[in-house]
């Protein structure tokens, strides 16, 4: 809800959303969406693109159809051209549609839905604009000594270093991930800059959860040149307590916590000038090595572009399974 809140989201501080319900004749809800005014994306890339989210909706084309309706009328109010999504609010949070694997719960920060939710948005004449892929391994099959090998013939020269954030001085490390994630991740697709308020409260809402093994920075000569940031699936303990977090609730999210078996890959980049170093395997091996023995049993590496050959040739080489696929839709207005 504090999303969803003009007062309190971080936002609302530079863009705009509209948000609408449908509701049949009885006055039950059938359907909610957002329309999205991103204007960082705007700034960057001057598309006339505008967004769609928090799209629900019951299995009925008709009720799909007058919610899309009502979004693009938004949208072509605030003089758009295009409309993309679902992502809510942003490439930077939950985005894309799941059109593959449904019997896997969600982990956390990504999205589900049921598979007649393609159909719905099709049906409103949208059409793929980017795939997104999960990949997932089990420690004891993930080939650690690949990923060190292609570390090692990276960093000839010594001069990388990798170690784990200051968890105690997270809001100092908050600026280092934000400043490589931004430059990391600026030619990808759809990239867009997180504003420091969403980061620092993205990091705020996460920090109970991080584990400083799987908290990484690399730093070459002693500045920073890459981040890693895997964070146990706690959607696991929140489904256990409904997302109340009463007494009992609290108790069951803490009773529950303890069956996490999974780790997410949240976030992995490293600036340009410093790829091909064998950072990002190092990452992998350093995070491998950590949990070999943990509790935690497999790791999701999510998400990631389906373009990405490079990342894909070497989670793939390292024993990860493409297990998860989401799409990104859009059509003109």
């Amino acid at each position: 809800m504090m999303r969803l809140d003009r007062a309190r989201s971080p936002f609302f501080e530079h863009s705009d959303a509209a948000l609408f319900l449908a509701r049949d004749a009885t006055g039950d809800p059938v359907g909610r969406i957002a329309a999205i005014r991103f204007n960082r994306h705007l700034e960057v890339y001057d598309d006339d693109v505008g967004f769609f989210g928090f799209f629900e909706c019951v299995d009925d084309e008709s009720v799909a159809g007058r919610l899309f309706a009502a979004a693009a009328e938004w949208l072509r109010g605030q003089g758009l051209q295009r409309m993309r999504g679902p992502a809510s609010f942003t490439i930077n949070e939950e985005i894309g549609l799941l059109i593959e694997n449904f019997d896997e719960p969600p982990t956390l920060l990504t999205t589900w839905n049921p598979p007649y939710y393609r159909r719905l948005v099709e049906s409103a004449g949208l059409a793929k604009a980017e795939d997104l892929l999960a990949r997932e391994v089990a420690f004891a099959d993930l080939d650690v000594h690949y990923l060190e090998r292609l570390a090692k013939a990276g960093a000839r020269n010594g001069q990388v270093t990798i170690r784990p954030a200051n968890l105690a001085k997270l809001e100092t490390e908050v600026e280092i991930l934000m400043k490589i994630y931004a430059e990391a991740w600026s030619e990808n697709w759809g990239a867009v800059p997180i504003s420091h308020d969403e980061f620092q409260k993205l990091a705020g809402d996460l920090k109970p959860f991080l584990l400083p093994e799987c908290t990484l920075v690399a730093e070459y000569d002693g500045e920073p040149v890459g981040i890693c940031v895997a964070v146990p699936d706690i959607n696991v303990a929140v489904k256990a307590c409904g997302g109340r977090f009463g007494p009992l609730g609290l108790l069951r999210f803490l009773l529950a916590r303890r069956r996490i078996d999974l780790i997410r890959g949240l976030v992995a980049g490293v600036l340009k000038a410093h790829r091909n170093k064998g950072i990002e395997s190092a990452f992998g091996s350093r995070i491998a090595r950590a949990l070999m023995d943990s509790r935690y049993k497999r790791i999701e590496f999510s998400w990631m572009l389906e373009s990405n050959f490079r990342v894909h040739r070497v989670l793939e080489n390292s024993g990860a399974k493409m297990t998860k696929r989401w799409r990104v839709y859009e059509r003109e207005l």
